[in-house]
């Protein structure tokens, strides 16, 4: 009998501290998402802005981004971690069209700061005017012809009050060519 007893002593310290081990403060893990990139839709990049009146330039493409955060157990509560900072994103092309040649791969800087249970709204450059003045989109400047790509962005941020390192993706459909003419 005092065998059975303390099995179950031992059964039960071991469950409690299984379970403890989940909700320590000590081990920030938020989780970051994406939750509206470009509103939903794909992105319409001109290669070039000529209305006639005005020099013409070239765009670059700041895109609207919208981020939630939450923690990952969400029993933690009144922890130092309840911010994360995006610090950086990398943008990687594919050409989605048949099309060979896409744009080349690119790390940018930011920093955005993310709130946990808020949505924080935020801006990405996501095409520079090198990569529209360069070889795969340039040939598209005063023609019809259009590029479709996906982009596919990783952005990289660090919980504030932790060393734990945070890492979320999102992809978008972007259709390049010569939209705004005379």
């Amino acid at each position: 009998m005092l065998k059975r007893h303390l099995a179950c002593i031992a059964f039960a310290l071991v469950a409690v501290g299984l379970v403890s081990c989940d909700d320590s403060n000590e081990t920030g893990r938020t989780i970051v998402s994406v939750v509206d990139f470009n509103g939903g839709t794909p992105v319409q990049s001109d290669v070039l802005i000529d209305n006639g009146t005005d020099p013409a330039y070239v765009p670059e493409d700041i895109i609207p981004v919208s981020f939630t955060a939450r923690y990952y157990n969400e029993f933690v509560t009144g922890v130092t971690h309840s911010q994360v900072v995006v610090n950086s994103y990398h943008v990687d092309w594919t050409r989605t069209d048949g099309g060979s040649g896409a744009l080349p791969s690119r790390d940018e800087a930011a920093h955005i700061n993310l709130t946990v249970g808020d949505q924080t709204d935020a801006t990405i450059r996501l095409t520079t005017w090198e990569d529209k003045s360069g070889a795969v989109l340039g040939p598209l400047v005063g023609s019809a012809n259009q590029i479709s790509m996906r982009a596919d962005v990783t952005f990289h941020g660090t919980e504030v009050g932790t060393t734990h390192e945070v890492e979320f993706k999102v992809s978008a459909s972007v259709n390049f060519a010569d939209l705004v003419n005379n």
